[in-house]
């Protein structure tokens, strides 16, 4: 039993059961890496000089959403590591999940390119069309508040399916033989996202609420950090107060 720990000091508490990358997860790997080639397909290889110095200034835009991709995949990763699941409910969840990474990638780059442009460059809200003409990239004050309704269901969305993952692996406890800390850690992961979700859902409204609040409805997400934070720490407290304490499970090893 103990022979399938990993040496992640983050993960010395879980077995991993994944010993095998199966179709799904390959396919999964690929539609991320799909998905990081959206970030950057529409850059043309500069031309001249002021073009290249200019995809260095939008770097920290690829490197926002990378991170946030990054992040994405390695909760998918992980939970497949640690149950192993390659049912036919978990599959569906997978593909629903990928679909939703899929229909992301643009809102995510959008936003992120307008946040950077005008608050950190003090840029005019304008971009080109396909013929190289100037265009602005919102008509109206209102295309401000729908972005950001778009790009809160997708965080919604996915979150909600990374919580339906792990409910999933919860429901299979027994099957999995989960010990004391492992039902702790999954039932943990499951609040987290869901707490992920509910941020993204309280900025869907204070949008809805007032348009004018869009720029609000985006820092709300800056609450994130700290809110894992702290369930991060109460995680951990709540392992050592139950390991080897929750009736049924099997003994950690």
């Amino acid at each position: 039993m103990t022979g399938l720990r990993t040496n992640l000091a983050a993960e010395r508490d879980f077995r991993w059961r994944g010993k095998e990358v199966s179709r799904v997860e390959a396919l999964s790997d690929c539609v991320f890496a799909l998905a990081l080639t959206l970030l950057v397909v529409s850059l043309e290889v500069p031309r001249t000089y002021g073009e290249l110095a200019e995809a260095f200034v939008q770097a920290p835009v690829f490197a926002v959403c990378f991170a946030i991709l990054a992040w994405c995949w390695l909760i998918h990763y992980r939970f497949h590591r640690r149950f192993g699941l390659h049912d036919l409910g978990t599959t569906w969840l997978d593909l629903a999940l990928l679909f939703l990474i899929l229909l992301y990638v643009y809102p995510l780059k959008f936003l992120f390119s307008f946040v950077y442009n005008v608050a950190i460059l003090g840029r005019e809200i304008a971009t080109t069309d396909a013929h190289g003409a100037a265009a602005s990239m919102f008509e109206r004050e209102a295309q401000v508040q729908h972005l950001m309704w778009i790009y809160g269901a997708g965080f919604v969305a996915i979150f909600l399916t990374y919580a339906a993952l792990y409910a999933r692996a919860w429901s299979k406890r027994l099957e999995l033989e989960l010990d004391s800390v492992e039902r702790v850690l999954t039932k943990s992961a499951i609040h987290s996202h869901l707490a992920s979700a509910a941020v993204g859902l309280v900025s869907i409204v204070v949008c809805a609420v007032n348009p004018r609040w869009a720029g609000w409805a985006g820092m709300l997400y800056g609450v994130l950090g700290p809110l894992h934070f702290v369930h991060g720490s109460l995680t951990r407290r709540a392992v050592e107060r139950y390991r080897g304490k929750v009736p049924g499970a099997p003994p950690v090893a």
